[in-house]
């Protein structure tokens, strides 16, 4: 053991002897609500680089595993893409790889921003439920109450949520109906299903059909309910309170300058070629959403908090869809839904125009995977896959990590409340020496709020533990 670290391992001996010495014999019987008192009000924030940092005291060697992972699909796969993940509540990993122009043979950078593809649906679901928040929406209205000039009859929100309102391909619209050469948006959608007098697929609600038109609608029901244009509405309720500086919606149909952004590529032979834009890039609500793997995990980290809407329409949106009250398909209002070992995912996938988007989210372990790519070489998925196997290998620290983790996000009770919780359980093991070893390194990152919050922690879980296990304790730190 080299004289560092054994002198802090004797610093910590002596907190230990301290706090044995002051604290209170049952800490679990507390009203935790009073900490509130006590609590210290913290206006520090990690930078992306700092929480890396900070999350290596507990990955182990998965940062080294991703990283091999990775470089083998960009060196042998050809992948050009940007790739972040979270694991536990905490950011290991965000890496760039690739090119983002081949022909100034430019290297991709984390802040390159990506077409999401179908990933934008769930920030169009999102819009829905702000207003259905406001007072101004209900999932159970019909279309036709909404916006009279709409062909079809009996079509609610929460049927265009779920795709099920049997809406028919405004693509095959736009490419068999439309004037060649006028750009489109998506009130001009409504009106060429009035025009050629479009039949409905099925009766809503009788079936779920995957609908980009649905979407699209959507996305115009936001325009037309809040008086704003839908770009603007996600900017303003979504993308600035949540500090998505880099994210956007786009929208061909807009004679406006846009911040730089990548395009899409397909790959034949060893040439990329930019895949030129359509009639349908002017549509928006399916897809359209520009943004980064950074400002995503600001999106992750938000959904598992009221900051936009309550946790009540957040639960709605992760249900599943019930088709005749029987038929239950893996679709909630804007997100995929299914089970990796016997726990909830929450996750959407996206294709469009050279671009090949995946946001995962493990809603019961914290964890979060991102993989943005612009060719269309088809590696996301299976590089998921590959990542997620690497976080599900056995952890001894994880439950020290989320502590950790809740406590600079959300605060000391919280932090405590989880420490109880899984007190109780088989899987308990805290190891209070990382709390101490995280605490030291935010202060030598200029962090001393966040510290102290760690501080306060770790004496709250050190006096509600019994003496023969501070006995046992003080064995591994001495």
């Amino acid at each position: 053991m080299n004289v560092t670290k054994s002198i802090y391992y004797i610093v910590s001996a002596i907190i230990f002897l301290t706090i044995i010495s002051f604290s209170c014999s049952n800490v679990e019987r507390r009203n935790y609500n009073s900490i509130d008192n006590n609590e210290i009000i913290i206006t520090e924030q990690l930078s992306y680089a700092e929480e890396m940092r900070l999350a290596s005291l507990f990955s182990g060697n998965k940062v080294e595993k991703i990283d091999k992972l990775l470089d083998m699909y960009r060196t042998r796969f050809r992948f050009h893409g940007n790739v972040l993940v979270g694991y536990n509540g905490m950011l290991i990993y965000n890496r760039a790889f690739g090119t983002s122009d081949f022909v100034d043979n430019t290297p991709m950078d984390i802040d390159c921003v990506f077409q999401l593809a179908s990933v934008s649906k769930q920030f169009t679901a999102m819009s829905v439920m702000l207003l259905v928040q406001d007072g101004l929406l209900n999932v159970t209205d019909t279309i036709k109450n909404i916006i009279p000039e709409f062909p079809y009859e009996k079509v609610t929100i929460e049927q265009l949520l779920h795709h099920t309102g049997g809406m028919p391909n405004y693509m095959w619209l736009l490419e068999h109906k439309w004037q060649k050469g006028k750009k489109a948006y998506n009130d001009d959608i409504i009106t060429l299903m009035n025009e050629n007098e479009t039949p409905r697929y099925f009766r809503p609600g009788s079936r779920y059909d995957y609908s980009n038109t649905g979407y699209a609608i959507l996305a115009y029901i936001v325009e037309y309910v809040s008086g704003v244009s839908f770009p603007d509405f996600v900017a303003q309720r979504i993308f600035k309170p949540l500090q998505m500086n880099n994210s956007f919606v786009y929208s061909s149909a807009f004679d406006k300058k846009y911040p730089e952004r990548l395009h899409g590529h397909y790959r034949r032979w060893r040439r990329y070629n930019v895949i030129k834009e359509t009639v349908h890039d002017g549509i928006v609500g399916d897809k359209g959403v520009f943004s980064t793997t950074g400002d995503l995990y600001k999106w992750d980290q938000a959904l598992y908090s009221d900051v936009l809407i309550s946790d009540t329409l957040r639960k709605a949106a992760f249900t599943p869809v019930k088709v005749r009250g029987r038929y239950e398909y893996p679709y909630g209002y804007g997100f995929r839904l299914k089970k990796v070992d016997g726990k909830q995912v929450v996750y959407h996938t996206g294709l469009w125009e050279g671009f090949r988007t995946n946001l995962m989210r493990y809603v019961e372990t914290g964890n979060t995977i991102i993989v943005l790519n612009h060719t269309n070489i088809n590696v996301n998925n299976i590089m998921v896959k590959r990542i997620e196997n690497i976080l599900a290998e056995p952890n001894k620290v994880t439950n020290t990590q989320k502590i950790v983790s809740i406590s600079i996000k959300e605060g000391c009770d919280k932090a405590l409340g989880y420490f109880y919780k899984i007190s109780k359980s088989d899987n308990n093991f805290v190891d209070i020496n990382k709390i101490l070893e995280s605490a030291e390194l935010l202060t030598l990152m200029g962090k001393p709020q966040l510290s102290g919050v760690l501080i306060k922690v770790y004496e709250n879980i050190v006096s509600s533990i019994s003496f023969k296990e501070k006995v046992e304790l003080m064995k591994n730190v001495v």
